[in-house]
């Protein structure tokens, strides 16, 4: 019998769901298609009841993904490759990098490159949101069975089909956020987040021409204004500045092996006047848009292909065609089951072991005199105050093992930095670099991460907008001690107020 997948595609504009039947040779026929405004149904909840309203919807496996948005990524090099050590070592190697609790989140991560030590992408989901999505579906659905992430599900199928290049863009622009895909040789090597999407156009020509969305929706693709076409110029223009100085930055840190040599267009956005002639223009490359049904491999009745959209719904049909097996992409409801499993089993074994020490210290009772309990009560209360005064002096470390050891291990690491940078100039010092950077930052600049790394500088910190974030690559630019400065990643905070930054400054030998 054939299983049925339903793949749903939740959008900040529209909720997006496509039902599959998957036969045992391989086989897929799409059984069903729709498409439910949010603000018209009244909310996510209610489009979702909508949907499941019609019984044909009903009663399938679920295939989901979340926007990058609520994600976090970090990239990290392990210098091992064995699938089962990278999972061991993963989350302790994250902790420091990340601010949110371990027990907080769920992690998965793909391997980048195959040579060690071994490039590690890896992504981190709030336990609530993944709680939150799999309860939202749970009335409607037989078992939510995956939760990846926006576009990798699509293209992971792309990267199947013939002659899919050695590096390529998969860029999804939805209403009001563009997810960035960096890809080929079988696997993801990047995801990026944007704040732009078809809604931010319709929004600059509102702006600008003081009318309602709704007006300005309807005029995007006809002949707008000079005012109007020079305001979507802009908002457009910068997102694709950003998207050009992201790629730069991951060749610059060896994220993806080459250059895209194709770009390709999916999500409502991508219709968005001038994006697709933008990109062929600034990246010098082809750009093409998807199309799921005219590669093969589906069957479809006449009616559905007659309303099938391809920038709309190829996401949801990626979806419910996406493979079950583990190394199919990212999947943080097979991490939260996971989770689950591991509890019960550590349970299991928590209760053996409270038996083996019962026992244990039954025997071993009348071994210990009352020295020896002298003695380990004062080995606790040395413990004690060794934890203590670590804690005095490094107030920012969540995890104490071993305070001695990690209390060496900082200071080691502030007599390396305190030595200066002598791998890269005779004449600078940390100290001389400090107060050069303290000396050309603007008032406005919050600088909350500075790395040292040989003659490259890490810097992050937060703006009040994006032009303030050029202002300071242009001062910092025309420093004595500085070669080069590139902007990495710049992000809207989420609190709406300024803007997250990345620089990296390389410095004059």
């Amino acid at each position: 019998m054939a299983e049925k997948m339903i793949g749903i595609d939740i959008g900040a504009g529209s909720v997006k769901a496509v039902i599959l039947s998957r036969g045992f040779r391989g086989g897929h026929r799409i059984l069903g298609v729709r498409r439910i405004e949010i603000h018209e149904a009244g909310g996510v909840p209610e489009a979702l009841a909508q949907l499941f309203a019609d019984r044909a919807f009903c009663g399938a496996v679920c295939v989901t993904a979340l926007s990058p948005g609520l994600l976090s990524f970090r990239n990290i090099r392990l210098p091992f490759r064995d699938k089962k050590r990278i999972g061991q070592t993963l989350a302790f190697a994250l902790e420091p990098l990340i601010q949110q609790p371990l027990d907080g989140v769920f992690i998965d991560y793909t391997v980048i490159g195959r040579a060690e030590p071994s490039e590690i992408f890896a992504v981190l989901a709030e336990r609530e949101c993944i709680r939150e999505r799999t309860t939202l579906l749970a009335p409607y659905v037989r078992d939510t069975a995956v939760i990846d992430i926006d576009a990798v599900p699509l293209a992971s199928l792309l990267m199947q089909r013939p002659g899919f290049p050695a590096s390529a863009l998969l860029l999804d622009i939805g209403v009001r956020d563009a997810t960035a895909i960096f890809a080929g040789k079988g696997r993801i090597f990047h995801v990026r987040h944007f704040r732009f999407g078809g809604g931010t156009a319709t929004g600059a020509i509102a702006s600008t021409l003081r009318i309602d969305f709704p007006a300005a929706e309807s005029m995007k693709h006809g002949e707008l204004p000079e005012a109007a076409e020079a305001a979507l110029r802009e908002v457009r223009d910068r997102f694709l500045t950003e998207l050009k100085n992201t790629q730069a930055f991951l060749l610059d840190r060896g994220s993806i092996p080459e250059a895209p040599s194709r770009i390709i267009l999916t999500g409502g956005g991508a219709l968005t006047p001038g994006i697709a002639e933008g990109l062929s223009r600034i990246f010098s490359v082809s750009v093409e848009k998807t199309d799921l049904l005219a590669s093969g491999g589906f069957e479809i009745g006449a009616a559905l292909r007659r309303s099938w959209d391809p920038a709309i719904m190829d996401q949801s049909l990626a979806l419910a065609a996406r493979p079950m097996g583990k190394g199919s992409g990212f999947n943080f409801r097979q991490r939260e089951s996971e989770a689950r499993a591991g509890y019960g089993a550590f349970r299991g074994r928590l209760k053996i072991g409270a038996v083996a020490v019962f026992i244990i210290l039954l025997l071993g009772g009348i071994e210990i005199g009352l020295d020896d309990y002298g003695a380990r009560l004062r080995l606790a209360q040395l413990k004690k105050e060794s934890i203590t005064e670590f804690r005095k002096h490094v107030p920012d470390t969540t995890r104490i093992v071993d305070p001695t050891v990690q209390l060496q291990g900082k200071i080691a690491e502030a007599k390396k930095l305190a030595a200066g940078m002598n791998n890269t100039t005779t004449a600078l010092t940390v100290l001389d670099l400090l107060r050069e950077l303290s000396a050309l930052a603007p008032p406005e600049l919050l600088v909350t991460s500075l790395t040292l790394d040989g003659a490259a500088v890490g810097l992050k910190g937060e703006a009040r907008n994006f032009d303030a974030v050029d202002n300071i690559k242009k001062i910092f630019a025309n420093s004595k001690y500085i070669k080069t400065v590139t902007i990495g990643s710049t992000n809207l905070m989420k609190q709406g107020t300024g803007v997250e930054f990345d620089l990296k400054v390389i410095l004059k030998k």
